[in-house]
């Protein structure tokens, strides 16, 4: 669960630090790891490959943990302000100002942490599914969906990437890989976006930057083999057991995590489920699409239609 970017925004018209130069990975240099896909792949082909962004694989833990503590709030709500209007300013002439005090005080707070709240569930509500990243290989371009629902295209060659420091969530520092476009001046970043994983291994960032760096430099076969399955979210909202396999995959290889986490899962299934009825089905503008037609017969052509019939044992 790491919001970084998510809750709060990505810090832009600032130059590079020196962490993330000493960070920078280099899309020319092949790392002497396995790429993996980390079940974030949507679609592939020779012409482009898309994949997901940070914040699908976690989406409902924010909007169930802070609907549950909304729900509270509101009860606060409800019970300052019988204090304070209908014991206080509506009540007892004599009881009037003690209670006016009494109540104004939770009265404001609770109000001001439930709006907090739903500032937060909105976060992951009422905007889109996914917001999809398109590596397009033949015009090595990267085409990305802002979270107001827009879309930028830079060329792939001009994106500064590197690993990025997340908030410590529960003490743990985790990185995630993310792309940098500059200024002019080659120092200014002007807007960052960020790869589906999120993780406090350098090890596994390593390993999902070459899947996507290897699709890139490489082309599609070299990393076909790695991509085992794609999630079935391009056209449609996924179903409620699919989203809680999904969460699940959060902790890949981890059966026994997996397992101590099942309630919480179950649990965030139920934001998740909320979270996808109520957002938008993302959609690339027509311009992009044109640019990236997928010529009949393409070997490399996957999508969800390709996954086997049990997905959970592949994923």
């Amino acid at each position: 669960m790491e919001y970084t970017g998510l809750v709060n925004k990505f810090k832009v018209n600032r130059p590079l630090t020196d962490e993330e130069r000493r960070n920078r990975l280099d899309p020319a240099k092949r790392l002497e790891v396995s790429p993996n896909y980390f079940s974030s792949t949507i679609r592939m082909n020779s012409r482009y490959l898309e994949v997901v962004d940070k914040y699908y694989g976690w989406k409902g833990a924010l909007t169930f943990v802070t609907g549950a503590l909304l729900v509270v709030c509101l009860g606060m709500v409800w019970i300052a302000a019988n204090i304070f209007f209908v014991d206080g300013l509506m009540g007892n002439p004599d009881d009037r100002t003690a209670n006016m005090l009494l109540g104004i005080g939770p009265l404001l707070l609770s109000v001001t942490v439930s709006s907090a709240l739903i500032w937060l569930i909105f976060r992951e509500c009422f905007r889109l599914t996914h917001y999809p990243i398109r590596l397009q290989r033949d015009l090595r371009m990267v085409h990305v969906f802002r979270l107001d629902g827009t879309v930028f295209s830079v060329p792939w060659d001009k994106v500064f990437f590197t690993l990025g420091r997340g908030n410590r969530a529960f003490g743990v520092q985790t990185w995630d890989v993310r792309g940098h476009v500059l200024a002019d001046d080659g120092v200014t970043v002007v807007e960052t976006f960020c790869f589906a994983l999120a993780w406090p291994e350098i090890k596994g960032l390593h390993e999902y930057w070459e899947y996507v760096r290897r699709y890139m430099e490489e082309g599609p076969e070299a990393i076909a083999p790695d991509t085992l399955a794609y999630l079935p979210i391009a056209d449609r909202r996924e179903t409620w057991g699919f989203g809680l396999l999904r969460l699940a995959l959060n902790l890949p290889g981890l059966t026994f995590a997996q397992l101590i986490m099942a309630p919480a899962f179950l649990l965030f299934s139920i934001g998740r489920w909320f979270a996808m009825r109520t957002c938008r089905i993302p959609v690339w503008p027509k311009h992009i699409e044109e640019a990236c037609v997928v010529e009949a017969g393409d070997p490399f052509a996957k999508d969800a239609s390709s996954n086997p019939k049990n997905l959970w044992k592949v994923m």
